[in-house]
């Protein structure tokens, strides 16, 4: 487990035991906070989530075990039970760094920038050097007001925010384009996003300084849809990929939570958008090599040049694979599965009736 995320669960589950020990908590409680802590080791959120909920009730006093709750809730993708936890290990421990760096997350990720920003200001009065918050922070202020000056154009699901009146042509090709995505993409999967989705349009520098993305990125999402729109209307066809992606990541963390392997993850993204399959295709065709899936849970922004290609053409057509073989329903059942806690390679097998392994095995040959 070498990821950043990794880390901190592993080293929340070493502080969680070391906690209840020193309570002096009764052996059975204690077998349960044991249990939740190897779950997030092991990245079993759901069996956490289901731990850390039973200890909380037997020794509500332990912000630790608030904190706990609220990691495994906010890696499901459950945000209401993971600031509700949040907010309680800090009041039990306003110092908790931890629980106010994942609730200032959420709140960013979920649009409340105000809020986001009053709670690492908070933080900061107790722990004024702690640089990560510093450097978060700073970027949250910067965001906030870029986003006080923007203009907005709306559609029926989206809500498109923009810098300025030479922007307006932009943000309602956007628009249309959103919307043609939405329906193509919902029919696809049969799943329709209730709620209004945010995309807010920069220029490249403006989406490097903000969103801190890895250089070959053009968007992202985090909470938002964010895309840099340089030359968009020269090349609209290369706008409306770029934001069709994105948003089939919005559904994906809508149906799948946080606990979606990356390969998934874009993937779903790839093979939805408009050539995205034929691209990837062609990619692929013309390698003499794979990087494999096994290496693609990750986040891709640790790869560079023709990796980066490799590996969103891979998972595109593992991804158009799955559906070929089970239906879009199936793969998406896999979603579901993940966002109720259940681990990836148990929920592959119960949903689409094959082991991973062997899925791999197949790509291999």
């Amino acid at each position: 487990m070498s990821s950043p995320l990794a880390t901190l669960v592993l080293a929340l589950s070493l502080l969680i035991p070391a906690a209840a020990l020193a309570q002096r908590t009764a052996p059975a409680v204690a077998a349960i906070i044991a249990e939740g802590a190897l779950a997030l080791e092991e990245m079993r959120f759901g069996d956490a989530l289901e731990a850390f909920t039973k200890a909380v009730v037997t020794v509500p006093g332990d912000p630790s075990l608030w904190f706990g709750k609220g990691l495994a809730a906010f890696l499901l993708g459950q945000n209401d039970e993971a600031e509700t936890s949040f907010t309680r290990a800090l009041k039990l421990n306003p110092r908790f760094s931890q629980a106010s760096a994942h609730l200032g997350e959420l709140q960013y990720h979920s649009g409340r920038v105000a809020d986001a920003i009053a709670t690492y200001e908070a933080a900061l009065t107790y722990a004024p050097g702690e640089r990560a918050l510093i450097e978060r922070l700073d970027d949250w202020r910067r965001s906030s007001r870029f986003s006080e000056r923007l203009y907005e154009s709306r559609g029926s699901h989206f809500r498109v925010l923009f810098e300025g009146p030479a922007d307006d042509a932009i943000a309602r090709r956007a628009v249309e384009f959103l919307e043609a995505a939405y329906w193509r993409v919902g029919t696809a999967l049969t799943v329709y996003p209730p709620a209004s989705i945010t995309v807010v349009l920069y220029t490249i520098q403006q989406f490097r300084d903000i969103t801190r993305a890895p250089a070959w990125s053009g968007g992202l999402y985090d909470g938002q849809i964010r895309v840099a729109v340089k030359g968009a209307l020269d090349h609209p066809e290369d706008l409306e990929r770029l934001l069709s992606h994105e948003f089939v990541h919005a559904v994906v963390a809508q149906v799948g939570g946080r606990n979606v392997p990356f390969w998934l993850n874009e993937g779903f993204a790839t093979a939805l958008e408009p050539g995205g399959v034929e691209w990837a295709s062609s990619v692929l065709a013309g390698a003499s090599g794979r990087l494999g899936l096994e290496q693609l849970h990750q986040s891709f922004g640790r790869l560079q040049g023709e990796a980066v290609v490799m590996a969103y053409a891979e998972s595109a057509l593992a991804v158009r694979r799955l559906i070929d073989m089970r239906g879009a329903s199936a793969v998406v059942a896999l979603l579901r599965a993940l966002q109720q806690g259940e681990r990836f390679e148990s929920a592959f097998h119960q949903r689409l009736a094959m082991r991973y392994e062997d899925f791999l095995a197949m790509l291999r040959r």
